[in-house]
């Protein structure tokens, strides 16, 4: 059994008619599987951003599948075959496993429009979709806004860190020009002090003299 993807447009479709063309399609099914035709309505997901449905078929050919929808009066897009590549390695609870879609006789399926007790979509939900993509949007803006203000923030103390390194190099060369000039200070006051010591010898010498020529006369 292969499976088959199935695309509609429901820009024109309710929630209510896509429910129960859904019925219908699954009505469908059961009479197809009645005659011995082997094919399946597994699961029914809509992409409300482009207003479309896609259906999942397991099915002999893509003939049983256009059937199906020809008995059930329900229109559509385009069917395409597609090959199941669910990776075997996920942990089971994971996945749907494999097998499950391959096997005719599938217990545990998403939605069971055979019974239809469960549809996929309710009158309302079009407008908790709307709402969602609505919210999903305003988060996605928000969490873009906290990344940009982080990312000015980076930048900002990336900068800071910038000017502190160049700060801290410049008190680093004041200090140095600091111990350079207090050198120079204390051999500018030995100087002065060898200076002022000679100059009083000087002047003593002089004294003495003048002392000792007015002590001759």
């Amino acid at each position: 059994m292969a499976l088959f993807v199935v695309e509609r447009d429901l820009s024109n479709t309710s929630p209510e008619q896509l429910r129960l063309e859904q019925r219908s399609v699954g009505s469908a099914c059961i009479r197809l599987k009645a005659q011995g035709r082997r094919v399946r309505f597994i699961s029914s997901a809509v992409v409300p951003a482009d207003g479309n449905a896609l259906d999942l078929f397991g099915a002999d050919n893509a003939e049983l599948v256009k059937e199906v929808h020809s008995a059930a009066g329900v229109q559509y897009s385009r069917i395409r075959e597609i090959l199941d590549v669910t990776p075997t390695f996920l942990p089971r609870g994971t996945s749907r496993p494999r097998r499950s879609l391959a096997r005719a006789g599938v217990r545990a399926l998403p939605v069971d429009i055979e019974k239809g007790t469960r549809p996929t979509m309710t009158a309302n939900s079009a407008p908790e979709l709307t709402q969602w993509l609505t919210d999903g949007q305003r988060l996605f803006g928000v969490c873009l806004d906290a990344l940009e203000q982080f990312e000015r923030t980076q930048a900002r103390n990336q900068t800071l860190e910038a000017e502190n390194e160049m700060l801290r190099e410049e008190v680093a060369r004041l200090r140095q020009r600091a111990d350079v000039l207090q050198g120079d200070r204390s051999a500018m006051i030995a100087a002065f002090n060898d200076l002022a010591g000679h100059v009083t010898q000087v002047i003593d010498h002089i004294l003495q003299k003048s002392e000792d020529g007015e002590n001759s006369k």
